[in-house]
């Protein structure tokens, strides 16, 4: 019963804080607000990928390593950025991610 009414409860949460944004932003937004939230989805991918790209997890404690997951990354956001091809992106960063590997880093 508790995991339904926890459940119910962060539905109702999520209902309440999107309707007031909807309700408050009813009219066109302010150009110095629409022009912060442009930047929300990049901070967003960055924070779910950096960590995965620079910490490892050794028992207990998290270690920054510097493998080849690092130039794979930096590889894979270039190339989506000139080609806007998710397809190639994957492709460019597993390729190098498995070739540094094959090289022994």
């Amino acid at each position: 019963m508790s995991t339904w009414l926890t459940i119910l409860g962060m539905a109702c949460v999520t209902y309440v804080t999107r309707a007031t944004m909807l309700l408050v932003l009813r009219n066109e937004m302010a150009p110095w607000l629409r022009r912060w939230l442009d930047y929300v989805p990049v901070a967003v991918f960055a924070a779910l990928i950096l960590p995965q790209l620079l910490l490892r997890k050794q028992g207990d404690t998290q270690m920054l390593v510097l493998g080849p997951a690092i130039p794979a990354g930096i590889v894979a956001a270039l190339v989506s950025w000139r080609t806007n091809n998710i397809l190639l992106t994957i492709l460019a960063g597993l390729l190098v991610f498995w070739g540094l590997r094959w090289l022994g880093m």
